[in-house]
């Protein structure tokens, strides 16, 4: 007990001491007091900075061909003038400063108290100027409609949090270019083994923060994030000229817990083995049948085809297609499978999950959320903008350096009830392809990431690009890998399609990077393989280069 008083004691004189905190916190105090004297006052505001170093090296067939290391410190204001029931944010989507995308401030390094006021100073300026037309342009777009058809407020209630991590030891995230540089260059020096090898790389990032929030509510959060990742690539073009990338990846929280040099030179042969199948692999067609979807890749469809439809911010704007929004209590998947998104789950099955945080980016803890329960739709990922029937923020407020908040996922997990074994599966699928006609199903084995359409300004659809894929045959035949698919689709109907999911002690995790309105956000997708007993494959694009004439020096 004593050791824990102790720890909170340091705690708190450490918060006291911490100078860019204190700016900001005299700072936010200063400029919302000042204008309550302003003809349109505000009523909510608040300060979030995050001071990110990061460090990478990259590496190609042997050589060193970048490293580099960088600091700095954005800072993003947030005002709301009107009221909770309805503000200059009523309609997140359509404002003028999210339309305008990436908006980037920077602070001094140094915790110069006065350059970094005036600074704050100045873009508080520019948003509260910003957020007086926002508010006139939403009254106006209310007037003008016939219906509003999202009654719930601007603003919701959330708990006043007092929260403060320690910086990170320096030994921590002490990072050696060199070291790493000699490392990855052995890994990618491999790929000199294939002559007809375009491309072949091996990098590193490594980057870790402070993020720091403070509103007038009371609330201030200044918590720690890191992330170590490891990019392995490697490119190839076939005798059509099309390309063939294949790679690998790994992820943890600091680099000295990433993967052994043997473990990875062994996926670098894996990877190698595998370009010379794809490079004599046979050129498939538009396909529908039906095909399994490995743990990875369904993790990807899942982010991609359901997580995006789930975010809820985005869904009180007229222009988002609001897939799910009238759904709630309804079936939208099979009876046997359940989603949930849980950004405080630090590991799983061992590894570290890209998605953790402890507190969002508007200081509202993280929480885990069940979207779907044993197949019924119950909830979504909430900010602090509420949406009719959902009026409490789950903690999935997040955004990139320079943005604005919006809904995101975090770490996504399926789970079943009625869990296959691999085997089990492969044959349901051959059931499945025997009973359709089908000479064979597919199995997609690795995925490199997809695109999905949620505007309500057109059609709602999908498109995921596969990078290893297979036949397999009815008759027995081995199993055949094939190239040039993507795997497209609308939403709902594919839904409808999943028939059985595997065991969740073989889930596979894909841990990303995933770009939309608030910028790029660190995630994850925990899933096992799924049987889907109907797909739609399209012919990728023809190429329109041959590979070199001349061999490789």
């Amino acid at each position: 007990m004593m050791g824990l008083v102790l720890l909170l004691f340091i705690s708190i004189s450490m918060q006291a001491q911490d100078p860019l905190l204190n700016i900001l916190k005299e700072e936010l105090n200063y400029q919302f007091s000042e204008k309550q004297n302003f003809p349109q006052p505000p009523y909510f505001m608040d300060f979030r900075v995050t001071d990110r170093t990061s460090f990478s090296v990259a590496t190609e067939f042997g050589a060193v061909t970048s490293s580099t290391n960088s600091r700095v410190r954005n800072f993003v204001p947030s005002i709301r003038i009107g009221d909770k029931n309805f503000d200059n944010l009523i309609e997140p989507m359509q404002t003028a400063w999210t339309q305008s995308g990436l908006h980037t401030v920077s602070l001094p390094l140094s915790d110069d108290s006065l350059a970094s006021k005036q600074i704050i100073w100045d873009e508080v300026f520019n948003r509260y100027r910003r957020a007086v037309d926002d508010l006139e342009r939403a009254r106006a777009n209310r007037e003008l409609r016939v219906e509003i058809e999202d009654r719930a407020p601007s603003f919701s209630e959330a708990p006043v949090e007092m929260y403060y991590e320690l910086p990170f030891d320096a030994d921590k995230v002490a990072f050696d270019e060199a070291y790493w540089g000699e490392r990855l260059s052995r890994l990618s020096a491999e790929f000199l083994k294939n002559p007809d090898i375009l491309t072949g790389t091996a990098s590193i990032n490594f980057n870790y923060q402070r993020r720091y929030y403070v509103n007038t509510e009371g609330t201030e959060v200044v918590q720690n994030l890191s992330s170590a990742r490891i990019s392995i690539n490697a490119m190839l073009k076939a005798e059509d000229g099309m390309d063939l990338p294949l790679f690998t990846s790994y992820f943890a929280f600091f680099p000295e817990d990433l993967p052994s040099d043997e473990e990875m030179l062994a996926d670098v042969h894996e990877i190698m083995r595998k370009l010379v199948l794809l490079q004599n692999a046979p050129l498939v067609s538009a396909y529908t049948g039906p095909a399994l979807l490995s743990g990875s890749a369904s993790g990807v469809f899942f982010h991609e085809i359901f997580g995006h439809r789930i975010e809820g911010q985005k869904m009180k704007s007229d222009r988002d297609g609001q897939t799910f929004k009238r759904m709630v209590g309804q079936s939208v998947l099979p009876s046997a499978l359940s989603v949930i998104d849980d950004p405080t789950i630090r590991q799983y099955l061992g590894r570290d999950l890209n998605g953790f945080y402890k507190f969002d980016d508007q200081g509202v803890r993280g929480q885990r959320v069940e979207v779907v329960k044993d197949g019924i739709l119950r909830g979504f990922l909430m900010t602090r903008t509420p949406i009719d029937g959902f009026y409490q923020s789950t903690g999935h407020a997040r955004a990139d350096l320079g943005f604005d908040v919006d809904s995101r996922q975090s770490n996504l997990i399926i789970e079943t009830l009625n869990p296959k074994s691999d085997a089990e599966l492969r044959q349901l699928l051959i059931d499945e392809a025997i009973a359709q006609g089908k000479e064979y199903g597919f199995f997609f084995k690795t995925v490199s990431g997809g695109l999905t359409q949620v505007s309500a300004m057109a059609t709602n659809s999908f498109s995921v690009n596969p990078l290893e894929v297979y036949r397999i045959y009815v008759d027995g035949r081995p199993d055949e890998m094939v190239r040039g698919v993507d795997l497209i689709g609308t939403p709902l109907s594919m839904f409808s399609r999943i028939i059985y999911a595997g065991d969740m002690d073989s889930a596979e995790i894909f841990i990303g990077m995933c770009g939309a309105a608030s910028g790029s956000i660190p995630v994850t997708a925990i899933s096992p393989t799924i049987l889907v007993n109907q797909v739609e494959m399209q012919r990728k694009p023809r190429a329109s280069d041959r590979g070199p004439i001349l061999s490789r020096p």
